[in-house]
């Protein structure tokens, strides 16, 4: 077993109580630099972007129905959409409670957390500039003046989103967003840089690739802020930190949102024919959080394993088991 593999795996199983050090975490992240990737050349629109199972749209009936080149466009939108939403997590929800975290310093856990939340901010800021260059080649009009072009976020959540990330040690529930995103992320660029390499786009495959080296790690360090700030609160505060942490993921992360729809605008607008099938797509999408295969593929032992292992872990979290079918506590050993 690998370096990388072996830090992942320390916090599978759900008795395992012991976090990775953070020497271990971060010689991880030591690599070799990043293979330099074709920015001139443009897209290849006869590729995929994003790989076909991570898609909302599969999981319906509809789905069956398209063409090879309708399948391919959604693919392709919910690609860019996907860069979108990293994006906005890596350099504005996340980016600021870490942030919140290093300016706190070593009240916060120390100089070696510190110093690989420095580090954890400089990959993210990377990351950030591999996903606008992504988009821009991808749709060079739509993303000129730019980075959002298919995500829409109500003002309201914004605002709230915003000040939880700037105060995150008043509720904790920042550091189960970052976790339970970033480890899903891990299962994205898994999912995308395993796909032929005669079918995704290159520069897709090689952002993927870079995405998934630092990931593993990242989601470590989340794992040591979860130790740090939600596992030491009373446990009046971390019911509510998991109740807030379930509303999330029932009315953000599970359920197909606004920018999914507007995913399907935007490829009915390039393919009028498929006009008539608009509303039944959106219904189809929207029917989504009570189909058991989507849900496996959004958020499961399999998919997002350490988040599943700290909901048995917590027992505020036990809960959990109302919005996400894939979910059953492991009560053994529950943190009361």
């Amino acid at each position: 077993m690998g370096q990388r593999a072996a830090v992942l795996s320390a916090t599978l199983s759900p008795r395992h109580r012991r976090l990775a050090p953070l020497d271990r975490i971060e010689s991880v992240g030591v690599r070799q630099p990043a293979a330099e990737i074709d920015w001139d050349t443009p897209i290849d629109r006869s590729r995929w972007f994003f790989c076909e199972t991570l898609t909302p749209l599969y999981y319906t009936p509809t789905y069956a129905t398209l063409t090879p080149e309708q399948r391919r466009r959604y693919n392709q939108l919910t690609g860019m959409l996907s860069n979108e939403l990293i994006l906005r997590l890596e350099t504005g929800f996340l980016d600021t409670a870490l942030d919140a975290v290093v300016r706190r310093g070593g009240r916060s856990g120390g100089d070696d957390l510190i110093e690989a939340l420095r580090r954890f901010r400089d990959d993210e800021q990377r990351h950030a500039d591999g996903w606008r260059r992504l988009n821009r080649l991808s749709e060079p009009e739509w993303y000129r003046t730019g980075h959002r072009r298919l995500v829409h976020v109500p003002a309201a959540l914004d605002l709230v989103s915003q000040a939880l990330a700037r105060y995150p040690f008043a509720c904790p529930v920042v550091f189960w967003i970052q976790l339970v995103q970033e480890e899903r992320s891990i299962e994205i660029s898994r999912r995308c840089v395993r796909m032929s390499r005669d079918l995704i786009e290159p520069r897709y495959a090689a952002v993927y690739g870079e995405h998934l080296r630092d990931e593993v790690r990242h989601v470590q360090l989340d794992c040591h802020l979860i130790e740090r700030f939600h596992a030491s609160q009373p446990l009046a505060m971390r019911r509510v930190t998991a109740a807030l942490f379930r509303w999330v993921v029932a009315n953000v992360f599970l359920t197909p949102s606004r920018s999914t729809v507007r995913v399907v605008q935007a490829l009915v607008a390039e393919h009028p024919e498929l006009h008539k099938l608009r509303p039944t797509m959106v219904c189809e999408l929207r029917a989504l959080t009570g189909n058991a295969e989507y849900q496996q593929m959004m958020y499961s032992r399999r998919t997002t394993p350490i988040t599943f292992a700290l909901f048995d872990r917590f027992s505020e979290f036990h809960s959990m088991s109302q919005v996400l079918r894939a979910y059953t506590p492991a009560v053994a050993g529950s943190h009361r």
